[in-house]
């Protein structure tokens, strides 16, 4: 078999939402086909583990009058004009990406592969930000996003929620969906505490994720409107933890507002703060794809209270005590209550292991080696 090139739009060194699960990806690729894959990422962010990347420069002023969406698209075709000989397979991480790139690369004798993060059309509604001209869906992401979809000769999705977005928006594929899902970048079993925080506690809920995009603040003002006086009323001493990348203004300002409410701006060790939690919340409300936050705190075995549209990618766990999902205050009430009354019936150790058994490495690296399989036709 010939090499793989791995297109991934992401800094793999920063930890965020696309780049982790761009490295799962990677990582089980690599543990599959040792020393034939080959990671094209941002030229900025060839340091570190990915040193030797092969980088994609940012465009010039002049390359910037091309309509392309992005810098990969004129990279891409100069490096496999001396290089695709080399390949067989193209795997791309996001459909606009793939979707500008699909006749190029097609053309260069590649299958291809695409990993489809979320829905971009609905992501593009749901985070009104001047990068997606305050959430006002332009013509060319749907069409790139459709190209990708109907001409790969593998779609892989996070989720079966955008399964069905993409049935809906886009009609049938010219392959089979496959639900690749998520899943942790490597091998992990022995290496985090399920050791609850020491001694008495107020009962103490965690909020993560980068606290300045869109949906985590978006997410976070939800649930102080909606939902804080609520989690007050239940569990009346109880605090609330955010940490994570880069807090916005209005999200620092919750810590000088509330007495009860504390940030930690860019942790170094993320998995200690989790720890010392004893429920995890996941309030984003907007948004497609999976939501790799909540992973965070089955990983370490906490319960959690997460809003439906983070629920997505997750539905293996409905019904279970540890894994209550809100969508109103009457639900999100309920939810609470039932981890706070049920937790006799689970510990850490049972929530950690119900996780990996659907997001641990070697459970998703063989789905990455089925995907493989069924894109080459082996």
């Amino acid at each position: 078999m010939k090499k793989i090139l791995f297109v991934a739009p992401y800094n793999l060194n920063v930890r965020s939402g696309g780049g982790l699960a761009a490295l799962a990806y990677y990582n089980a690729l690599e543990s599959l086909f040792p020393g034939m894959v080959d990671i094209v990422c941002p030229s900025e962010a060839c340091y570190g583990a990915f040193s030797t990347a092969i980088g994609a420069p940012k465009r010039t002023p002049l390359q910037r009058i091309n309509p392309s969406p992005h810098r990969y698209k004129t990279f891409i075709k100069k490096y496999l004009k001396r290089a695709s000989s080399e390949y067989g397979l193209c795997v791309v991480n996001g459909g606009i990406y793939a979707g500008d790139m699909m006749d190029i690369i097609h053309a260069s004798g590649l299958r291809i592969l695409v990993i489809h993060h979320n829905c971009e059309r609905e992501y593009h509604m749901d985070n009104k930000s001047a990068l997606t001209l305050r959430g006002r869906t332009p013509v060319l992401v749907n069409l790139l996003e459709k190209n990708a979809y109907k001409k790969a000769d593998l779609n892989c999705f996070l989720t079966g929620a955008d399964i069905a977005l993409f049935r809906d928006y886009y009609g049938t594929a010219g392959s089979d969906p496959f639900l690749l899902g998520v899943f942790e970048p490597e091998p992990a079993e022995g290496h985090v505490s399920l050791e609850g925080p020491e001694g008495p506690h107020p009962l103490t809920i965690a909020i993560t994720g980068s606290l300045c995009t869109v949906q985590t603040r978006a997410g976070i003002k939800d649930f102080m409107d909606h939902y804080y006086d609520l989690a007050m009323q239940t569990a009346p001493d109880s605090r609330i933890v955010l940490a994570g990348r880069d807090p916005a203004e209005e999200v620092l300002g919750l810590a000088q507002k509330y007495g009860n409410i504390s940030v930690v701006p860019n942790p170094k060790d993320m998995s200690e703060i989790v720890r010392q939690a004893d429920i995890f919340l996941c309030p984003t409300q907007v948004g497609g794809g999976l939501k790799l936050r909540v992973m965070d705190g089955m990983r370490q075995g906490l319960p959690v209270l997460v809003h439906k549209v983070s629920a997505r990618g997750y539905e293996q766990f409905a019904g279970q005590p540890f894994f209550q999902v809100y969508s109103d205050g009457a639900s999100f009430k309920k939810g609470l209550e039932t981890i706070l009354t049920a937790g006799a019936s689970y510990d850490r150790a049972f929530i950690r292991n119900q996780y990996l058994d659907n997001f641990s490495f070697s459970s998703g690296r063989a789905r990455m080696s089925e995907a493989v399989k069924r894109v080459m036709g082996l």
